[in-house]
């Protein structure tokens, strides 16, 4: 009975002892922050503008066409998480 008693108490002096042996602060606390993926872009002439004429209503009219581009997307920096420093009060 003697030895049961005693293996008793050390075994629950030795799963308290990890909980005890806390004595630290808090310094920082922190959150995981997605940065999404960030592009450049290009764009490449397609169709150039052009101005013609064109019978529209009965009449002759100057009619101006705008440029056509495509735009081309070149991957700069793929999605990260980063660590942000947040406040530690709950």
């Amino acid at each position: 009975m003697k030895k049961t008693l005693i293996s008793a108490v050390v075994a629950a002096i030795g799963f308290a002892a990890p909980a005890m042996a806390w004595e630290g602060s808090t310094v920082a606390c922190f959150d995981k922050h997605l940065v999404p993926a960030s592009y450049t872009y290009t764009k490449h002439l397609v169709k150039g503008g052009k101005k013609q004429y064109e019978h529209r209503n009965g009449r002759i009219e100057l009619v101006s066409y705008p440029p056509v581009y495509r735009q081309v997307a070149t991957l700069k920096s793929g999605a990260h998480y980063v660590m942000r420093e947040v406040s530690c009060k709950h």
